[in-house]
């Protein structure tokens, strides 16, 4: 069986999201053949394609209000015209031709759309998946010819069954994330180590006092990954004995096994990598709108908090926390409930069957 999973890096949860699929997918279903393609690099070139995700990371660090505008806009019944259609329909074409996919799965509302309408016309025989990366069920996931829906949460499937969905084709199962995120082994865990990050972009407090308030907490150890910030990596250079600076890394995993917190910002991808990591979260004050369901479904959950805006009263909430008789093992038992109630396994399954049925 085929397989061609569909993304984009408009944010890398997306792309995050993608490689984790096929990692899961070729592990537990080895004859399947899996392609992961970047839809606007086949669109336009892997060039023109930085510029675009470069202007996007622009609008996102510099523009959140503008970003939650198009957001809001985009989630109506009809849905925003696709710019370049044509241009896209060509590289799924290609695509086509290139994987000769049974089974086509989406993580970026965009493919899903684009997928959707393109097996619509009859030019394309497979099952569809959307797979969403948000607790959120953003409108543009919701698409005529979708087979499948994977939620992100129990939330997420009553969502989409609100919007219409069937619920027979709806699983919860979690946003995937690589087998690597795992709750830690015994001893892998070091009592008062915070790590902070704000995903691929880096988008974190830049003053260093910050962490340097962080790190007169007793006791305390700070690991601090700025990701693609490297005016902050250079800034933060030999701050103090107990804070561990480090760029963009690939084994983020390791970090999150050892460490007894972490302060991040609310993005769908980070957040199921806590939870797969039994890793409790405190969100910066969320600017962007799926970020702030994000962050609303942690406090709902108690899997974590939502830091104040300000610097020094964050850094009391990490303190109180981390000083609190049982507080990161309460989260950590909500964890393991959410856990229990995702099935990324339902998928597998599914996918096995439709490998049987092509063989």
């Amino acid at each position: 069986m085929n397989i061609l999973i569909l993304t984009g890096k408009f944010g890398m949860g997306h792309a995050s999201t993608a490689r984790a699929l096929e990692q899961r997918v070729t592990e537990e279903l080895p004859q399947a053949r899996v392609t992961v393609a970047d839809i606007m690099e086949e669109a336009v070139g892997p060039a023109s394609a930085a510029v675009v995700y470069q202007l996007f990371e622009t609008v996102v660090r510099h523009g959140g209000t503008i970003y939650n505008k198009i957001y809001r806009s985009c989630n109506r019944e009809s849905s925003m015209p696709i710019p370049a259609r044509q241009r896209f329909f060509r590289a799924i074409d290609r695509l086509m031709v290139r994987t000769e996919p049974q089974v086509v799965i989406s993580t970026l509302p965009l493919c899903t759309r684009l997928a959707a309408e393109y097996k619509k016309r009859d030019r394309g025989r497979y099952t569809l998946v959307s797979c969403i990366t948000d607790i959120s069920c953003h409108s543009e996931w919701i698409a005529p010819g979708v087979d499948l829906y994977c939620a992100a949460s129990v939330q997420t499937k009553e969502a989409l069954v609100r919007a219409g969905v069937d619920q027979n084709r709806i699983l919860v199962t979690g946003v995937p994330v690589r087998p690597a995120f795992r709750v830690p082994a015994a001893g892998e865990r070091r009592a008062k180590r915070v790590l902070v990050m704000g995903g691929g972009l880096g988008l974190m407090p830049e003053d260093p006092k910050f962490y340097l308030r962080l790190a007169a907490i007793p006791g305390v150890e700070v690991t601090v990954i700025t990701g693609g910030n490297g005016e902050l990596y250079e800034k933060l250079q030999g701050l103090a004995p107990n804070i561990e600076v480090l760029p963009f890394v690939k084994n983020v995993d390791a970090y999150m096994r050892r460490c007894d917190v972490m302060i991040s910002k609310p993005g769908g991808i980070t957040l199921f990598e806590a939870i797969a990591s039994d890793l409790p979260l405190l969100a910066f004050c969320p600017a962007l709108e799926q970020e702030k369901l994000n962050a609303a479904f942690l406090q709902q959950h108690h899997i974590g908090a939502v830091l104040p805006a300000s610097p020094e009263p964050m850094v009391w909430v990490v303190e109180d926390l981390l000083l609190q008789r049982g507080a990161l093992d309460e989260m950590r038992r909500n964890m393991d409930k959410l856990r229990r109630s995702m099935d990324l396994g339902a998928l597998l399954y599914r996918l096995d069957e439709r490998e049987e049925a092509c063989a």
